[in-house]
């Protein structure tokens, strides 16, 4: 024979299986049975693509509230200049605790913030994933007059400020397709061409035999500085300053042999400097020293000649020196 069920035992059953999920309501809900939230509302002219319910709304970086709804405002006469309403929950509580004041009163300084300059704007949760979220910064200048859409009472509303993410990402994409439209192959074949060039350029150049004309410059400047002729000048030199009556009585024709010599050597530098130019380039450090060279031996060849000039005019001036002009004289 069946036990007859026992009703109270039942009922037992179910009434504690009620206590337990109204405990466990309790314990894991209690949080949102029991939080302070208050509900704002900001009208974004720009796109708030990206940006979804439930994500966070910051006051300066440290999130206080979220995102609860957004719908297309209907407070312009045409869609093209239509704004984005999204609502967001302030939680109280929360903001309270992070702030440290237990008594703040949210309603007067929501509006004390607003009149400081505190704007709504929208930021980046990532770059690379587009996700945004609204965010309370300092964005205008103490007391300056904002424009408020809403015009009921069931929210407050704070007001908005451009951040230009749009002109930012469309900035951004058109970057991206200016770099995909560089034609990086072509780029890398245009400079191996030129590489090329470069190389076939040099192998072109005969080093050798530039460097052999070089050497037999130098050599040809060697043999006109080792020029026994210019060395013989210089000897009948000392040996007339020695003999002063031997001098003046052959001053002339040697001054003029020397001339002679003088001018020959120049002329066999002249001639080595063509040949020289003809190989090194103007700018040369070798034709810069060979025209300094030059130039000496032609004021030396000048000196000279001038020497020889004035002691074939004063002959006594071997012995007695040069005399001395008025302007020597008067000082």
């Amino acid at each position: 024979m069946r036990n007859k069920v026992n009703p109270v035992a039942i009922g037992m059953f179910v009434m504690g299986a009620a206590i337990l999920a109204v405990a466990a309501v309790i314990i894991f809900g209690a949080a949102k049975f029991f939080t302070h939230s208050e509900k704002c509302i900001s009208f974004f002219s720009e796109s708030v693509n990206g940006l979804d319910v439930g994500a966070p709304l910051k006051f300066k970086g440290v999130k206080i509230g979220k995102v609860e709804s957004i719908r297309i405002g209907a407070h312009s006469e045409t869609m093209k200049n239509s704004s984005v309403a999204v609502v967001y929950s302030i939680d109280v509580d929360m903001l309270r605790r992070k702030m440290g004041d237990s008594n703040l009163q949210y309603d007067h300084w929501l509006k004390q913030q607003i009149a400081e300059g505190m704007r709504a704007k929208l930021n980046y949760q990532s770059i690379v994933t587009g996700m945004l979220y609204i965010e309370f910064d300092y964005l205008a200048n103490p007391g300056e007059k904002y424009e408020l859409r809403y015009g009921g009472t069931k929210f407050i509303e704070v007001p908005s400020s451009l951040t230009g993410i749009a002109e930012t990402a469309k900035a951004f994409q058109e970057t991206i397709d200016n770099i995909s439209k560089i034609d990086f192959e072509e780029i890398g074949k245009n400079a191996n061409l030129l590489i090329s060039n470069i190389n076939s350029k040099l192998d072109a150049l005969d080093v050798k035999s530039i460097n052999d004309s070089a050497i037999a410059a130098l050599n040809s400047v060697n043999a006109v500085a080792s020029d026994p002729s210019l060395k013989n000048a210089i000897l009948d030199f000392d040996i007339l300053m020695k003999d002063s009556s031997a001098f003046v009585q052959t001053a002339q024709g040697e001054f003029v042999e020397l001339s002679a010599a003088a001018k020959k050597t120049f002329t066999n530098a002249d001639s080595v400097l063509k040949s020289i130019d003809t190989i090194v380039m103007p700018q040369s450090p070798l034709r810069y020293e060979l025209a300094t060279l030059l130039r000496s031996v032609n004021q030396s060849v000048s000196s000279l000649s001038n020497l020889a000039d004035y002691i074939q005019r004063n002959p006594s001036s071997l012995l007695t020196g040069k005399a001395k002009s008025k302007k020597d004289s008067q000082q």
